[in-house]
């Protein structure tokens, strides 16, 4: 990677649908340079796709939680594939400290997320204690990183 796939990230994190012949133009480099880039940066996994983001609100689903969960020892994988499976979970993140997974799930209110918990959640075999945490107001909710690094050292 270097300092042109780093502007190019750039460009396409302010705006995804900008075509790539302006990002050419505005770099100073072929459309095909641009392309090329591109699929390398996506098959090296620094860019992970493009998407619209859906503002989930506009759906029904107004309500954002986070739910500690404890499971049994040396069952993280087990509960993590059963857990991918629950519509409305976000994200999953296995953690060090009370509990051992984090799940940022989405519901359309409060009785769908006790419904969510009690009937997918705690149904799970492994899954030992679960706690719950309603968020109230979403301050900043953003996928990846606002500041870019100005350079990048070139790979050796």
């Amino acid at each position: 990677m270097d300092q042109l796939d780093l502007e190019i990230m750039r460009a396409l994190r302010d705006d995804g649908r900008k075509r790539f012949l302006d990002i050419a133009g505005e770099l100073g480099v072929s459309d095909a340079t641009i392309h090329k880039r591109v699929k390398k940066l996506t098959d090296e996994g620094a860019i992970k796709g493009f998407e619209a983001v859906i503002d989930d609100s506009k759906l029904g689903y107004e309500l954002t939680a986070f739910i500690e969960v404890g499971i049994q020892t040396g069952k993280a994988e087990t509960v993590v594939e059963k857990l991918k499976k629950v519509d409305g979970v976000l994200e999953i993140h296995e953690i060090h400290g009370r509990c051992d997974i984090l799940l940022k799930v989405r519901t359309k209110n409060l009785q769908d997320l006790r419904d969510k918990l009690v009937n997918q959640i705690r149904s799970i075999d492994e899954v030992t204690l679960t706690e719950a945490f309603p968020v109230l107001k979403i301050i900043k909710e953003q996928r990846s990183l606002e500041t870019l690094p100005e350079t990048i050292e070139p790979e050796e």
